[in-house]
């Protein structure tokens, strides 16, 4: 009986121990196909291709009356940097973003700003020998639609409150260094200690002017729109403002004249709270000399008293009754005033930054930027810009609510305080970047990294300052990585004010064909002229800067449009003479939406590194020096550049692109060459923050880009040592550049 039973428990444990055995391998088997499951869904998100359908959808979603809503609503009141209104705007925006499902912040700045005493506007006083007046301008404009929002007096920010008067009055051009030279050299480097100069807007930024003029020792300068750039087909009432879109008689362009980027008192650190402010009477950089701009009304009267000889053809402007020369002691022994009122005063600006988190690379970022300041009412700069961004944000927040998720994080910027200098933008760059930990955005991100973080996550930075100023073509400034994926995003977007051509691309072909190339005209480098600065010549990224523009064959090429900066820069302007229906604004909106979906949601990035040889090559061909051989080990660096440049795309063709982390190495690869162009010491001691050693300023013009320009300035220098030394250092950065390319395991060879 015993034995039966054991026999008995005997079984029922084999059998319990074959069932948990059985049971064990069924939830093993389920438990790795879970896993295999998971792994598998993972790297399928992980390699996850784009979705053609959200460019369509985007591209669909952008309204032309959206845009012109935003327009008219951003025009309404003024909203100049450090004011009221200033803080109102970005509360609008910031308000829209939330809306829109972005995440936001108003990071705010403490910088020293500067302004005209409104109940004393600024002159410039003409006197006869006796004392009387013969013109003294108003310092206002004229008022065209008295139902206009009051703006702010015209005046050159950050030049010093005073008054000065000379006898000698001499006509400087477009006040470039070469023409600040050439007068020197026929009245005289003597003649021009205590005089003022008179130079007329264009060709270069007109804080440099005015620094010309200090620095061969005047002690005043006026500035002017000249009727040959800004009024071309004459004065008459119909020809101008406000029949036209052309300068009138009484317009006057307001500006900055600080020479150097961001707030002047905490120079290359950021103006938080703690930061140190240096004393405003140690600011060597700022204009020490009283000037003021005024009509070219005014300064028709003006220059008529000028005696001297007569200018050469190149230096004519087209002022009826002026003969122009270069000037000298007055006519009738008449003296010339200019009176200013400045301050300046530390004042609150704000950045808003609007983040949409990426759902696989959040680390990642395709940053837009548009600056929110405006000196009158903005309605080209910069509130074209800002009314296309917002649009931008509102298509891209209904994506998102319908179920997009974009691969990498689109960051929104708008930007404070750009007019004085690119301020909210510089203070942005550095101290606040965006910090993603663990897929959460950081909301005390703008107190905690530094230019380091955004050199490392940023894909490229994506400039509109300016949207629209004319409906004629796009016209792009970029960094060369950019110019492919530039053309890709133009063939998918509707042209504007055409029939004739379907897309931005066949437009583009058609009315601006580069002969040599086959292929749209645009432009490589950036100077400092918009925020996208900070992003090349401190963060190192690739960049884009466009807007859609007017025909220079028709209306001149002077680098802006007519009205710049004046207070007709208002809705009905552009309402009127620019862009009736939007549509120009429509196809912005369209174009640079695409172009930053594309930077985001493609898995391998789509920058051509063979692009910067022909860009080097150009940059190095301008370079104009007797002796050639000099250049041949740039030149050399430049060849070794091509070839392991070709070598790289050989080697992404063949790439396990189901490999996640190949792909992100290799986009490290193309994130990391614009990053090697950056000089650290930058350009000199004076230009700090001039790192890109490719593309930079002129030292004596902000506005202009070139390409190797400290090798430039060593040539116009005449040092041949400096010639052989730049040189050097150029081909040092070169094949430094180089390496960024080459295989993992063999960059310094």
């Amino acid at each position: 009986m015993v034995a039966t039973m054991d026999r008995r428990l005997y079984l029922v444990a084999i059998l319990i121990v074959a069932v948990a055995f059985s049971f064990g391998i069924i939830i093993g088997h389920f438990a790795i196909k879970k896993t295999q499951h998971n792994a598998t869904w993972k790297h399928d998100k992980l390699t996850r291709q784009a979705v053609h359908q959200n460019y369509h959808t985007f591209v669909s979603s952008i309204h032309a009356t959206n845009i012109e809503a935003n327009l008219k609503d951003l025009t309404s009141r003024p909203h100049l940097a450090g004011l009221p209104e200033d803080l109102a705007s970005a509360i609008v925006i910031e308000q829209r973003w939330i809306k829109d499902g972005l995440q936001v912040t108003k990071p705010k700045y403490n910088v020293l700003l500067s302004y005209p005493d409104e109940n004393n506007p600024n002159q410039v006083t003409l006197t006869s020998s006796s004392g009387s007046i013969i013109i003294q301008t108003t310092g206002t404009e004229q008022v065209y639609d008295a139902t206009q929002p009051k703006t702010v007096n015209p005046f050159l920010a950050y030049t010093p409150n005073g008054t000065v008067s000379s006898t000698k009055l001499y006509y400087g051009n477009y006040g470039q260094l070469e023409d600040i030279q050439r007068l020197a050299s026929i009245v005289g480097n003597a003649s021009l200690q205590g005089s003022i100069i008179i130079m007329r807007y264009g060709k270069i930024f007109r804080g440099d002017k005015i620094m010309h003029a200090q620095y061969y020792g005047a002690v005043g300068a006026i500035l002017y729109n000249d009727p040959v750039d800004y009024a071309p087909f004459g004065i008459s009432e119909d020809q101008v403002y406000d029949q036209k879109w052309y300068m009138p008689p009484g317009g006057i362009q307001r500006g900055a004249a600080y020479i150097l980027n961001g707030d002047p008192l905490t120079p290359i650190y950021p103006s938080t709270d703690y930061m140190y402010r240096v004393k405003e009477e140690n600011l060597k950089y700022l204009i020490k000399i009283p000037a003021q701009p005024i009509g070219y009304g005014d300064a028709q009267v003006i220059l008529q008293y000028l005696q001297g000889n007569n200018v050469t053809t190149d230096w004519n402007g087209a002022l009826p009754n002026v003969v122009y020369r270069y000037g000298g002691i007055l006519r009738d022994s008449a003296k010339i005033e200019v009176r200013t009122y400045n301050r300046k005063e530390r004042k609150d600006t704000y950045n808003v930054i609007g983040i949409m988190k990426g759902e696989i690379e959040p680390d990642r970022y395709v940053v837009f930027g548009n600056h929110r300041d405006a000196w009158t009412l903005g309605a080209l700069d910069p509130s074209s810009g800002t009314a296309i961004l917002l649009e931008m944000t509102r298509a891209i927040g209904e994506m998102y609510k319908n179920g997009f998720r974009p691969r990498r994080s689109l960051m929104f910027c708008s930007w404070g305080a750009e007019e004085y200098g690119i301020v909210g933008s510089v203070e942005y760059v550095q101290v606040p970047v965006l910090w993603i930990v663990n897929n959460t955005l950081n909301k005390d991100i703008f107190l905690q990294e530094y230019v380091k973080v955004l050199g490392a996550r940023i894909i490229s930075y994506l400039n509109v300052d300016i949207g629209v100023e004319g409906n004629y073509k796009l016209r792009v400034n970029t960094s060369p990585l950019l110019f492919d994926i530039i053309i890709e995003a133009s063939k998918m977007v509707p042209s504007a004010y055409d029939l004739v051509d379907q897309t931005v691309y066949d437009r583009w072909m058609r009315i601006d064909r580069n002969n040599i190339t086959n292929e749209p005209n645009i432009n490589y480098g950036l100077a400092t002229g918009s925020d996208y600065f900070s992003f090349v010549q401190l963060v190192g990224s690739s960049n884009i800067d466009a807007r859609y523009t007017f025909d220079p064959a028709i209306h001149g090429n002077t680098g802006s449009y007519p009205l710049y900066h004046t207070s007709y820069e208002v809705f009905a302007t552009m309402k009127k003479f620019i862009d009736p229906d939007f549509t120009a604004h429509r196809t912005m909106g369209q174009f640079m939406g695409v172009l930053m979906l594309l930077l985001s949601e493609t898995p391998v990035l789509q920058l051509n590194v063979t692009r910067y040889t022909s860009a080097l090559r150009q940059a190095m061909n301008n370079l104009k020096i007797n002796d050639s051989t000099i250049l041949n080990p740039l030149r050399s660096a430049i060849d070794d550049f091509d070839k392991t440049a070709q070598d790289f795309v050989r080697r992404s063709k063949s790439m396990d692109t189901e490999n996640p982390y190949i792909i992100r190495a290799y986009n490290d690869q193309l994130l990391q060459l614009e990053r090697a162009f950056l000089n650290p010491l930058g350009q000199d001691s004076d230009h700090t923050d001039f790192k890109h050693f490719v593309y930079a300023p002129s030292k004596t013009n902000q506005y202009g880009v070139l390409g190797f320009p400290t090798v430039l300035d060593a040539i116009t220098s005449s040092n041949k040592t400096e010639i052989n030394n730049q040189i050097a250092i150029a081909t040092f950065f070169v094949r430094g550049a180089l390496s960024t390319l080459k295989e993992f395991d063999n960059f310094c060879s």
